[in-house]
């Protein structure tokens, strides 16, 4: 029914006459049309445009409003703050880092020294009741060494023999120059001579004697046979004289070395210089070591005392090989560089 009603409105306003003396060609019929699709009544104005100024409006408010409360509410922190304070941060109470109970990997080596307890809890664990020296590291053996070959033990070089030494032949003297220092060889010369006599007359025996007629002959063969030199030569090649003598030498008397007198380690004074030679397994291997330094040396040795001083060091025992009888550590190091000159080596130590 609502329909129709509406339809007889709009009947009655299209059929009403128009005010103000209107022709009907000055009304205007569109405004009627829209108004029909659009549901309303002619004249009746939209609510839509009015509607979403109110929700602007709306918005617009509330945005104020939360802006005003918080510009309220920064304004009261910053009063509180500066009553109460500044806050400060606080370390928290425990460890920071803890080790886990299982931490498992690898086990590092050089743990449990005591320089890593300075690093860990800063002073160091207390030393041991005992400390023991770490083994001597293993040395090459002698023969293994670069170098020379070492002087062999005193028990296997053989005894020195003096033996006189040998006598050379002389032609045409009798006896050498005794200002030379040679010896006249008489009797060996003669013995020497006839035998070399009666050896060539055993030889020529039964044999025939040469004629000049084949000395010629083997003189021209070898003249033949000679190479020709262009242009000659200008002086014949004629071999030197051999001397008529030969002086002897004088015979060299090796030099036989007193054995050095030793000295007790006790004996010798504080400050006192000596010099080192070595370290030794044995007392024994130190005094061969001497007697092949005085046998090499004998006379940078006379003079020089022998001590063999008893040490030990984690447990071993060796022996050092020394020399006494400098007079001050100039003379010690004279000592040691005329021995490294030859090749041994040694060091001044001061008794202390």
């Amino acid at each position: 029914m609502a329909p129709r009603r509406e339809m007889q409105a709009d009947r009655a306003d299209a059929t009403a006459p128009v005010s103000g003396g209107q022709d009907m060609a000055d009304v205007n019929f569109d405004e009627f049309t829209r108004a029909r699709q659009s549901g309303q009544r002619p004249g009746q104005r939209q609510a839509a445009p009015a509607r979403g100024r109110s929700m602007t409006n709306l918005v617009g408010a509330i945005a104020s409003v939360a802006l005003l409360g918080g510009a309220v509410f920064w304004g009261y922190q910053i009063a509180e703050r500066k009553v109460n304070g500044i806050p400060v941060l606080k370390a928290e109470a425990g460890p920071m880092r803890v080790a886990p109970d299982n931490p498992g990997g690898e086990v590092t080596e050089h743990q449990g020294l005591s320089v890593n307890d300075v690093a860990a809890i800063g002073i160091a664990t207390p030393l041991p009741d005992e400390i023991v020296l770490a083994p001597r590291p293993a040395e090459l053996a002698v023969e293994d060494l670069p170098g020379l070959a070492p002087d062999p033990p005193a028990a296997l070089v053989p005894p020195q023999v003096d033996t006189p030494p040998a006598q050379p032949l002389t032609v045409g003297r009798a006896a050498a120059d005794p200002a030379q220092g040679a010896i006249a060889p008489a009797a060996p010369v003669a013995t020497v001579t006839a035998q070399a006599i009666a050896m060539a007359e055993e030889l020529a025996q039964g044999a025939a004697p040469l004629s000049d007629l084949g000395i010629e002959g083997a003189l021209s063969e070898a003249m033949a046979d000679a190479p020709v030199v262009p242009g000659g030569l200008g002086k014949s090649l004629v071999p030197q004289r051999r001397p008529a003598a030969i002086a002897a030498r004088a015979p060299q008397v090796p030099v036989i070395s007193q054995p050095a007198a030793q000295l007790a380690p006790e004996a010798l004074p504080t400050g006192a210089r000596v010099v080192q030679f070595g370290v030794f397994d044995s007392a024994e291997a130190a005094d061969a070591r001497w007697n092949a330094l005085s046998s090499n040396y004998g006379e940078l040795m006379v003079g020089k005392l022998r001590v063999i001083q008893t040490a030990e060091s984690g447990g071993r025992t060796f022996y050092r090989l020394r020399a006494a009888g400098f007079a001050d550590e100039a003379d010690a190091r004279r000592f040691c560089s005329a021995l490294s000159a030859e090749g041994t080596e040694c060091i001044p130590v001061e008794i202390r």
